[in-house]
């Protein structure tokens, strides 16, 4: 750094010296003032370093050897003139420039930087070189405390004969280069003391993008070289090598991103050495194929290698940077989870096809009944996805209409499934003004699709098969693919809440029944016990159609209102989600009744959890189901007619041994689940009596930190308030003051409702006292406002912010 640098640091640090004196010893009169003074030096400091501290030019210099930095003068303190060349490949002609920077601090606390083309002695014109012209301005604005907005407006002009379009093709990059650019700089001088959430995401996905052009390479010698360059930059990965020599090792298998056969080790990180860090960092590989998210595949590899877990205890950043890492590569790779996401989009095409199929030949064959019910489902399903679209994105602050247009069209042309998973599985994030996160919202469309359309047509296509009079292969393998599309509708839903870490955390007595090791097996063993359930339950159903609608209508009306008594005199009826109480009951009621109808027909380990079914009643339910298939083929056999003259009824020689197979498989297989599969401090969970008021009111009652309480805020009232409200009061206004200047990330005041929050609070915020309402109820409107008045929430450094 050079003198006159550290010398306006250190000035601008007596500055800060200053302000903070003022706040101890004026007290809280004048803490926003002192504040305004101290982010208005520290972007003082941004800018400076931002423009002439010659360690980030020398980045800048080595990042891109195409171009020249060079100062000619400092006209003082706040003024520089720099030469800028570029030395551009044909048919370009060499380019340069000379710019006059000017640094200027704002009353409000913003601080500006102007750049525009000057001429200066030092740097004349030369000849057969172009001189380009450009005009910038930098606002470096103050967010919070922890934040700041950089933007960058520019005017570009290479100069000469240089058409529009390719002026705008350099210009454009060069402008984007100044937030990036700050962004690399601040992550790599930080110290890990000073490492944040948001920093650790940052420098994870500048690990990516400085390795992108090497990553793929047959020669991994570039790739080695470029990630010891960029270690050897960062404070802070300098570190974490100099504590752990392989560091480095596991990090290139990281970014290498190759599925090799999985081989894991158990060695502490005392024992780690680069052959552990070889077959650790190639582990990711397999976890990213696995699993539905970023973040859930890096929990699997961290608990997969347990000295990965000790590593995140000594370097608390090391798993955020490295979600960003797994995140960034998901975003690229043409495979890995992706892979599961056109498979799903494929599979429910194929199913949606088939579908298509089977109705034209039901209309072909005159039974336009069928046809008709198989038209009515595949519209109910279109109808309730375009529901969801409307409803989770009528909200959205930025391209409402463009986005709420093309979900509708992947619901019209049935990809929307493949596009949900895919979206989940690079990590989006959950949009401004949406109603609930991707992953929700993609567990609720799939839920909507077993329901409205995969459940009701295949039984519809299985009674068509038994009125047949020729058994088509046709009609076979539809049922078949249909079968095997439910059953991973099923199978998926379970996997990706069950292994979601988020999900882990806040329900760690019923989540994580999918073990950490052998995901595979569990995959395909939750698949073949759903895909046993779904035909059984499907041929069943089908049966009684057939045998008497009526019989049909009677047996569902009363299992449901079995469910449903079961339910109100557990006082588990209502949504759990935090509704209005006018909501809550009519929505509970069509929750109940639809994962009831899941669960019966799919036999899907989701519902053990007690916010749906409760395992005591899922297992229950389990067993009930597989009687009703014996009990469906005795009354078919006994009571139904002929489907017609020609049409005789299936034979007991089939049905009985069919029946009784499919009875026995799903038995054994159900076995290997829960006593070999599931991890084995979950298992009681699988029939626990625990009701969902229980685990709601469990969140405040275990006795877990005031993160794990404050997850009782974003469940309904109905199910907590009148039994722990009072102490839920307590407890939140003998630690507000705490939240309120520690600031954890989970201190969401939107979630709480009014007459939870202390009343001298409360009169200061500005609300009026209000029931917890919707989501969008004026609490959470105004602290919505709030975010986008003031950029969108907490960041990382000087870097965070817009082109």
């Amino acid at each position: 750094m050079e003198a006159n640098a550290a010398l306006k640091i250190i000035k601008t640090s007596a500055l800060l010296d200053n302000a903070v004196a003022m706040v101890s010893k004026d007290g809280r009169e004048n803490i926003v003032q002192a504040s305004g003074k101290i982010l208005a030096s520290l972007m003082s400091v941004a800018a400076y370093i931002f423009c002439e501290e010659q360690g980030f030019n020398q980045i800048l210099m080595e990042e891109e050897s195409v171009y020249v930095h060079n100062v000619l003068e400092h006209e003082n303190d706040h003024a520089l003139v720099l030469y800028w060349g570029m030395k551009a490949p044909s048919p370009l002609h060499d380019r340069d420039g000379v710019f006059r920077y000017i640094f200027q601090k704002l009353e409000n606390g913003e601080c500006v930087i102007s750049v525009e083309s000057i001429e200066h002695d030092q740097a004349p014109r030369r000849a057969g070189v172009v001189r380009l012209y450009a005009r910038r301005l930098v606002r470096l604005s103050p967010v919070s405390s922890n934040s700041t907005r950089l933007t960058v407006t520019t005017v570009f002009d290479l100069g000469g004969s240089i058409p529009r379009f390719i002026n705008n093709s350099v210009s454009t990059p060069v402008a984007a280069r100044a937030p990036l650019a700050t962004l690399r700089y601040f992550n790599q001088i930080k110290p890990v003391e000073a490492f944040k959430v948001a920093d650790a995401k940052e420098l994870g996905q500048l690990l990516v993008l400085d390795m992108d052009g090497v990553r793929g390479k047959g020669d991994t010698h570039p790739l080695e070289a470029k990630l010891r360059t960029f270690v050897d930059r960062s404070a802070v990965l300098r570190g974490v090598r100099a504590a752990l020599p392989w560091f480095e090792v596991l990090l290139f298998h990281v970014l290498r991103n190759e599925l090799h056969r999985p081989k894991g080790t158990k060695k502490a990180l005392a024992d780690f050495g680069e052959e552990e860090a070889k077959k650790a960092g190639r582990g990711l590989a397999n976890a990213l194929l696995a699993n539905v998210s970023a973040e859930a595949a890096v929990d699997e590899w961290m608990r997969t290698y347990p000295a990965l877990g000790e590593m995140e205890l000594q370097f608390p950043f090391l798993r955020p940077m490295m979600n960003a890492v797994a995140g960034a590569i998901l975003a690229q790779v043409a495979w890995g989870v992706k892979a599961r996401a056109y498979l799903g989009a494929a599979v429910s095409a194929a199913d949606a096809v088939s579908d298509a199929v089977m109705i034209n030949e039901f209309y072909e064959m005159g039974d336009t009944g069928t046809a008709k019910g198989l038209l009515a489902m595949v519209g109910g399903n279109v109808a309730f996805q375009t529901i969801i679209v409307v409803t989770q994105n009528h909200g959205l602050k930025k391209n409402k209409w463009r986005t709420m247009l093309f979900e509708m069209l992947s619901v019209v042309t049935f990809v929307k499934p493949g596009l949900d998973a895919h979206r989940v599985a690079s990590g989006a994030e959950h949009l401004q003004g949406a109603a609930v996160a991707p992953l929700t919202e993609m567990i609720i469309t799939k839920a909507g699709e077993l329901v409205f359309e995969a459940i009701p047509g295949l039984v519809l296509q299985v009674a068509a098969l038994l009125r047949a009079k020729e058994k088509g292969t046709t009609a076979v393998v539809s049922i078949l693919i249909s079968t095997a599309s439910t059953a991973l509708t099923a199978t998926t839903i379970f996997w990706d809440d069950d292994t979601d870490p988020g999900v882990r955390k806040r329900n760690p007595d019923v989540a994580g029944v999918i073990p950490d090791l052998g995901r595979g097996t569990a995959f395909v063993v939750v698949f073949v016990m759903c895909a046993l359930q779904v035909i059984a339950k499907a041929a069943a159903t089908a049966l009684l159609i057939v045998t008497n609608g009526s019989w049909l209508l009677g047996y569902i009306a009363t299992d449901h209102a079995l469910h449903l008594i079961y339910r109100v005199a557990r006082g588990d009826l209502v949504f759990f989600a935090p509704l209005p109480a006018a909501a809550s009951y009519p929505g509970g009621l069509l929750f109940r009744v639809v994962m009831k109808t899941i669960a019966d027909f799919t036999g899907s380990p989701l519902a053990h959890d007690p916010l749906i079914c409760g395992g005591a009643y899922w297992l229950f339910n389990l067993a009930t189901s597989q009687v009703s298939v014996l009990a469906c083929v005795h009354l078919y056999l006994e009571y139904a007619e002929a489907p017609g003259d020609d049409v005789d009824k299936m034979d007991a020689g089939v049905l009985w041994p069919g029946a009784g197979g499919l009875a026995a498989a799903w038995l054994l297989t159900f076995y290997f689940f829960a006593f070999h599969v599931a991890v084995p401090k979950l298992r009681p969970s699988l029939w626990s009596w625990r009701s969902g008021r229980q685990h709601v009111q469990g969140y405040f009652m275990n006795g877990g930190g005031d993160e794990a309480r404050f997850d009782v805020f974003d469940n309904n009232l109905l199910l907590w308030e009148k039994d722990i409200g009072e102490d839920v009061r307590v407890w939140a206004a003998e630690n507000w003051a705490s939240w309120k200047e520690e600031k954890p990330a989970w201190f969401k005041v939107e979630m709480i409702p009014d007459h939870f929050i202390p009343a001298a609070e409360l009169e200061q915020l500005g609300y009026h006292r209000r029931r917890r309402g919707s989501a969008a109820s004026s609490i959470r409107e105004s602290f919505r406002e709030e975010e986008e008045e003031g950029g969108g929430g907490e960041g990382g450094g000087v870097g965070r912010g817009e082109v």
